[in-house]
């Protein structure tokens, strides 16, 4: 079941608008908008991969005639997050440019006269325009880079001394907010206000099923299933994943049945993926309940949680919904939070209505006056105070409390780095202790399991 994690599903239309316009004769710059676990950094990765549309000799005809040889295409992946990034982003840039160029692809610059350059600015223009003079395309690809905008990463200074970039390369950036949320200013120089907004949200049915399908390959009883399946996941890639987690402890719990054979199996087992599926999500629920009651301007709080609580039970029609409402809605699906369908309107999958439900106590009846939504007591407070990897830390703990998780798998889930340092880790949760102990309202502690890890126990 490892091979489906080399696998890339949906998003077509996006793919092909970034290769077009970034392979362009003039390139374009395009970013990633979506919240959370809704797949950005699994597009980033594709983009850099040997498997994807700008490396894959089985995607030649997706790049234009000049770029068929994908030999002239050279990718920098660059996650804004790593250490060497928040320390200098710049230098970071260009140490990967100049490692890549010099050890993996052995193209020959004028390295003496770029290093004579002053600035990494000037640097990184003056391997960009070789480069092209050489009929190389160069694309910047970034993950997580809200940190340059959160972190002040880089300087206008350094952004005027990078606008040449934009007539020398494409650049693809993956951010949870529009670039122009995050820091107006910075949003609008010329570097960045030429790019291209595209919001990800939850992937295409056709897409959704053809996953299904992968996974009905090594276990056939998944094919009558999936269309409960697709309504449970509500096509969004972070469930769709997990089915693979599931199906692995489906497997263990029934190896005498022979899982990977027996179609009869789907009725007794669909129940326990369901229940396994609101078990994996709570990390992605928590994570839409917190952005649904603190929304970016002009979007209005109380129209978003009216709407939910609306939606809670059944769908509605488009004609429904007032004009007015009409902008709220439109950032509930860029949020991947609800779906149009041909019943209208539709909160995403029905787990997370059951998410919201267990939240407000709503009563099982659509004319149930708006109830005001309320924060997890404390939670609010303590997620102010807290960095973007804490805050990430303390929301897989919460989803995972009372089980004891090793630091390598929270460098492969937290992280996303499962190669790196588990110092990184222990630091990071000495510093999380420390918020967890100053916080008035008592929130949890994260206790030591000698040998296995950590365990997270709420108050």
């Amino acid at each position: 079941m490892n091979a489906i994690e080399s696998l890339f599903f949906g998003r077509e239309r996006i793919m092909r608008d970034i290769v077009q316009g970034v392979l362009a004769p003039q390139p374009s710059s395009f970013s990633l908008v979506g919240s959370k676990l809704c797949g950005k950094s699994k597009i980033i990765r594709y983009l850099a991969s040997e498997l994807g549309p700008f490396h894959s000799h089985q995607m030649t005809d997706w790049r234009p005639s000049f770029f068929e040889d994908a030999g002239r295409l050279i990718t920098i992946l660059i996650d804004c997050d790593y250490q060497d990034a928040q320390e200098n982003l710049l230098l970071h840039v260009y140490t990967v440019l100049v490692q890549q160029l010099q050890e993996k692809e052995r193209i020959e610059l004028t390295w003496r006269e770029i290093e004579a350059q002053p600035g990494m600015g000037r640097r990184l223009w003056t391997v960009a325009r070789e480069l092209k003079e050489m009929d190389y395309r160069l694309i910047l690809l970034f993950d997580n880079f809200d940190s340059v905008f959160e972190r002040q990463l880089i300087s206008m200074d350094a952004v005027d001394e990078l606008r040449p970039l934009t007539m020398e390369l494409g650049m693809v950036v993956a951010t949870e907010q529009p670039l122009h949320d995050l820091d107006r200013d910075l949003a609008a120089s010329p570097l960045f206000n030429v790019m291209t907004q595209v919001f990800i949200g939850l992937i295409e049915p056709e897409a959704a099923i053809n996953w299904l399908d992968v996974y009905a390959e090594t276990y056939p009883m998944i094919s009558k299933m999936k269309e409960p399946l697709l309504a449970i996941t509500g096509a969004h890639p972070f469930l769709l994943r997990r089915i693979d987690d599931i199906l692995l402890e489906i497997e263990q719990m029934f190896p005498q049945n022979n899982v990977e054979n027996e179609e009869g199996l789907a009725d007794e087992i669909l129940p326990f993926i369901r229940l396994r599926l609101a078990e994996h999500g709570r990390l992605l629920f928590a994570t839409l309940w917190r952005k649904v009651q603190a929304p970016p301007p002009p979007v209005k709080g109380d129209i978003v949680l009216k709407l939910l609580n609306r939606l809670i039970d059944s769908p509605l029609a488009i004609s429904q919904i007032g004009r007015e409402h009409f902008s709220t809605a439109n950032w509930l699906i860029n949020q991947a939070i609800l779906r149009v369908s041909a019943d209208g309107y539709q909160i995403f999958s029905p787990l997370f209505s059951e998410f919201i439900r267990s939240k407000v106590g709503v009563a099982e009846n659509p004319s149930t006056p708006f109830v005001t939504l309320m924060p997890h007591a404390g939670e609010a407070d303590i997620y102010k105070r807290l960095t973007k990897i804490e805050s990430a830390l303390l929301r897989y703990f919460e989803a995972h409390s009372h089980k004891v998780v090793s630091a390598e798998q929270l460098l492969t889930d937290v992280w996303k780095r499962p190669d790196a340092s588990t110092r990184r880790v222990q630091e990071a949760i000495r510093r999380l202790r420390l918020q967890l102990e100053e916080d008035d309202a008592p929130y949890g502690v994260i206790e030591n399991d000698r040998g296995r890890g950590y365990r997270f126990v709420p108050a």
